[in-house]
């Protein structure tokens, strides 16, 4: 998430912020299906939907039609589908001439498609619905005895909020199934009954908390289907490792499914989820197989084999298909080294609670792991000692579960074997033309501190990039995407980091959307939408270059800007700031003084195009590169609504010195003087310092009558602003006639050192 410098609370005290440039935005649509071979007729509801709608989708289509009578609110649309479309999860955007939408999830089967209703005719169907709070839908149908009825709610997989919980009873209200948040289903629901006789049954949809969120939209599945989730292998190395892959189902099929690679392409090195097309008939989401960046293996045959299975570093996949059953894979490993052992399973969709041993041959414990802080699933490292050339791995669940959806992967690393991933937490980035618009790219690292490359195969035409590395010893950038002033083209397309290290390139696709992404796997989303706002409101740009190492530690450095309002656009301008700075906490809230910030929150008034921002390097800041960009915003006349906005290019700054002195202890400032008497005055003379801020200390300097000259010393505290001293001055006082009189004053400059 971008982070701002500014206190975001200010935003909620100017009233209503909407901005009439914003992006469209699909809000839900009539159905979440699609029918291969088929005309689906859709309407999507939602914000500024209009004008020219143009529908973005990742799956192939005979054609798509937006009919008559669309608007900003409401699309209506066609969607022809291919007879030979496989099954899949497909997503939908609609680009206008304000940007590209968020996307939505659609499933895509060869299932007939409709809203929810009370009463089914004939099976089998997939029902699409909307769900919320302790609401309770049912439906029903009317089977024979011995009919074989699947029942799957597709919510979580959707973009969904609710969590189904999905029952199956008969006309005397007896339960015959009920399904819950499976794991292997991504949280949503499934069951399989043999109906026991002839009658009327009724399906029963319900959040399993009572409490259903919004969007609570879902997809209801009936009829006599098969499943193919996952494959086995769960990862392949090489071409030679697809050819054995093999559907994990429950449910028998005739004939048997098959499954094969789709977009396997030997000189690409990128670890990704591979497409797997399923032969036969089946609905949900096309399995997909990670492709691996090290070798890969499957359980041997038989678990009392005594023979290595292969060297380190590799990945081993395995099935508990046996109650209480232990794998056990004998690898080889060199000595003195440290690796890290790891298992996915709940992780990527599994019901195998995981607890791994490392041993050495003989059986003696060298490491074990049930959870991890932020998983069930397990994870070690361990030293190799210096006499032992092979290691015992040992795999079983906590709870003796077993079947043959009971799939892992046992991942051997060494523990500082380089690698990183990449995740972006917005979906969409929407380009002004003639304008920037900034993505911050965020990389977990492990094992290396070299720049990261970023590149964007499928930018829209028109599009081009800058900042596009992760410099050395970062973690994020902010990548600035700037379009030509006759832009319009928009895109979908992935984020691609790359970096050599001894020789060998390591290639990962950036992770998209707002749930952080598992170390060591391929992300499950990785397509960004490139949007074009083809009429900004609202344009900013750096008046002047600044140098590259402008910053300095507490320090200020002013930041020149210029704005461009569209023709007709007077309103004035406020500007906040964007950087890559993670702000340090304290007591878990933002440390403000700590922060890369704005000295004050700058308004350019609405006859002005010119803006100079002051910035404010905190005296604590690594020595690394720091991308900086200005956000502006056009605000109405009585600056209460937002009207658009802008974002400058961002810029890579570095430290002009790493060095930062400030005085830590109490300042003595010592002043000499002089006293000027007039010619009969003959008196002592009391000189005092005044204006000190609390804390400072001053102690009065008597002259006596027969002396002119003084010293007078000021003790100033540490870490005092200089403003705080600017209405010192010194004083003399003294008596004549029995009355006070005081002498002229003199200003005093005092710096202590700090800025």
């Amino acid at each position: 998430m971008l982070r701002f410098a500014m206190l975001l609370g200010l935003a909620l005290l100017l009233g209503s912020t909407t901005d009439l440039t914003a992006a469209p935005q699909i809000e839900k649509a009539s159905l979440y299906g699609l029918t291969s071979g088929k005309t689906t007729h859709l309407t999507l509801t939602g914000k500024q939907l209009a004008p020219s709608p143009v529908i973005k989708l990742d799956f192939p289509v005979s054609d798509v039609r937006v009919l008559p009578g669309s608007n900003g609110q409401t699309i209506e649309l066609e969607i022809d589908l291919p007879a030979e479309t496989s099954p899949r999860h497909g997503h939908l955007r609609v680009a206008t001439e304000t940007g590209i939408s968020n996307p939505i999830t659609l499933g895509i089967d060869s299932l007939p498609q409709a809203s929810f209703t009370d009463t089914i005719d004939a099976l089998p169907i997939a029902l699409s619905g909307k769900l919320s709070g302790a609401q309770l839908l049912t439906t029903s149908f009317t089977g024979k005895a011995g009919q074989r009825v699947a029942i799957e709610v597709e919510a979580q997989r959707l973009g969904s909020k609710l969590e189904p919980l999905v029952s199956l009873v008969d006309s005397r209200d007896t339960q015959l199934g009920y399904s819950s948040r499976e794991i292997s289903l991504h949280g949503d629901a499934r069951l399989v009954v043999e109906l026991p006789r002839d009658g009327l049954y009724s399906i029963k949809l319900q959040d399993a908390l009572f409490r259903g969120g919004s969007p609570g939209h879902f997809r209801l599945k009936i009829g006599d289907l098969a499943f193919a989730d996952r494959v086995f292998p769960l990862a392949v190395y090489q071409a030679e490792d697809a050819a054995s892959l093999k559907p994990l189902t429950t449910l028998a099929t005739e004939p048997p499914l098959d499954a094969r690679l789709t977009n396997w392409d030997a000189n690409d090195p990128t670890v990704t989820n591979l497409s797997v097309e399923v032969i036969g008939a089946t609905t949900g989401p096309q399995p997909t197989v990670e492709r691996s960046d090290i070798p890969e293996f499957r359980e041997p045959e038989s678990s009392e084999s005594a023979t290595s299975i292969g060297a380190a570093p590799l990945g081993i996949s395995g099935i508990l298909r046996e109650p209480k059953e232990r794998d056990e894979f004998l690898i080889d490993v060199t000595p003195g080294t440290k690796y890290r052992a790891e298992v996915f399973a709940q992780r990527i969709h599994s019901p195998v609670d995981a607890v791994l041993e490392v041993r050495k041959p003989d059986g003696a414990m060298l490491a074990t792991s049930d959870d991890q802080s932020n998983t069930p699933d397990p994870a070690t490292t361990f030293d190799v000692p210096s006499e032992v050339q092979q290691v015992k791995l040992v795999v079983y669940d906590l709870s003796h579960a077993a079947g043959p959806m009971h799939a892992y992967r046992l991942r051997v690393t060494p523990e500082n074997r380089p690698d990183f991933q990449l995740h972006v937490a917005q979906q969409s980035i929407n380009i002004p033309a003639g304008g920037s618009a900034v993505v911050e790219v965020v990389a977990e690292r492990r094992g290396f501190n070299e720049a990261i490359a970023l590149r964007f195969p499928q930018l829209p035409p028109g599009v081009t990039t800058s900042l596009h590395e992760i410099p050395a010893r970062t973690d994020r950038a902010l990548v600035t995407f700037t379009a030509a002033s006759d832009a319009q083209a928009t895109s979908i397309g992935p984020i691609i980091g790359e970096t050599k290290l001894n020789g060998l390139p390591i290639v990962r696709e950036a992770s998209i959307g707002p749930n952080k992404p598992i170390f060591g796997l391929a992300p499950e989303t990785s397509q960004l939408g490139f949007g074009i706002v083809q009429k900004p409101k609202l344009l900013v740009t750096w008046s002047s270059d600044l140098p590259d190492d402008a910053l300095g530690l507490g320090q200020v450095t002013a930041l020149p800007l210029s704005v461009k309002r569209a023709e007709g656009q007077t309103g004035p301008v406020r500007f906040s700031l964007i950087t890559s700075q993670v702000i340090p906490q304290d007591k878990g809230k933002p440390d403000q003084s700590k922060a890369i910030k704005l000295a004050k929150e700058i308004i350019l008034p609405a006859d002005q195009t010119d803006a100079t921002l002051t910035l404010i390097t905190p005296p604590q800041l690594d020595d690394i590169a720091w991308d900086i960009a200005a956000k502006a915003e056009l605000l109405s006349a009585d600056q209460q609504k937002v009207l658009a906005t802008a974002v400058s290019p961002a810029k890579r700054f570095s430290l002009g010195s790493p060095l930062f002195l400030a005085l830590s202890g109490e300042t003595v400032v010592r002043f000499q003087g002089k006293i000027e008497r007039a010619g009969g005055f003959q008196h002592p003379v009391i000189v005092t310092a005044n204006g000190l801020p609390q804390n400072a200390k001053s102690a009065a300097v008597e002259v006596p009558a027969d002396k002119s000259e003084f010293t007078i010393e000021i003790t100033l505290p540490p870490g005092i602003k200089p403003e705080q001293l600017a209405s010192v001055h010194l004083i003399a006082t003294a008596k004549r006639n029995g009355e006070d009189v005081t002498s002229n004053p003199i200003s005093i400059k005092l710096e202590t050192g700090a800025k």
